[in-house]
């Protein structure tokens, strides 16, 4: 008697249902298993377009025919194709008016931008015009005061001065008038005043006598 041990291999059954996230995982240790290989990135989906309408149609049955009759099947593949076809104008239209809309509102949106950037711009503009110019009349009456300045020093005679001993000499050219305020200026003490000398206290120093006996 011969016995037969009939072990068969079948496909590796999973002992828990797939998980979209093991899936994911298993994708990804498929996919860095080798980083050298190129990934497969599908092309982006084309736009439906169905087959432009024919000029001319001949020998198209129209929708009375038999359901027995052979020209039946052309004219539902001819009335589809027009529905899709008008489906797709009609789709088309719809982006078109939405993508309008879009842009008009942004527009708008983009002309209120602009427009209170340009207020904004126009205000600062013209708060810097107001301060430049008050700057200007600053300095313009800056400069005004000091020639007037310049000039009423010029209108003053020249004098020499000269300090000493703490009070103040001015000298003057031969012909010139002294006024009793300059008189008074030249009374005033200028400078510090000199410190007063402390007298010395005399010491009387008694000199030694000598006295001298003449012999006879």
């Amino acid at each position: 008697m011969s016995t037969s041990n009939n072990t068969t291999t079948g496909p590796a059954t999973h002992r828990h249902a797939v998980t979209p996230l093991d899936k994911q995982r298993s994708q990804l240790e498929r996919l860095l298993k080798d980083p050298s290989k190129p990934a497969f990135i599908p092309p982006p989906p084309k736009e439906k377009t169905v087959r432009a309408a024919r000029e001319m149609m001949k020998n198209v049955q129209g929708s009375s025919a038999g359901a027995g009759s052979g020209e039946f099947h052309v004219y539902k593949a001819s009335r589809r194709r027009e529905y899709e076809r008008i489906k797709l104008m009609e789709e088309e239209s719809q982006k078109e008016a939405t993508t309008a809309e879009f842009e008009k509102k942004r527009k708008d949106a983009e002309d209120q931008a602009d427009a209170k950037t340009a207020k904004n711009r126009a205000r600062r503009q013209k708060k810097k015009e107001r301060a430049k110019a008050k700057g200007n009349n600053e300095e313009g009456s800056a400069v005004k005061s000091s020639e007037a300045d310049d000039k009423n020093e010029s209108n003053v005679p020249i004098k020499k001065r000269r300090l000493v001993s703490g009070r103040e000499l001015v000298f003057r050219k031969p012909g010139e008038e002294s006024d009793g305020s300059e008189g008074e200026e030249e009374d005033k003490i200028v400078g510090p005043e000199p410190p007063t000398p402390v007298e010395e206290i005399p010491q009387h120093v008694e000199a030694a006598r000598l006295t001298i006996h003449e012999d006879d």
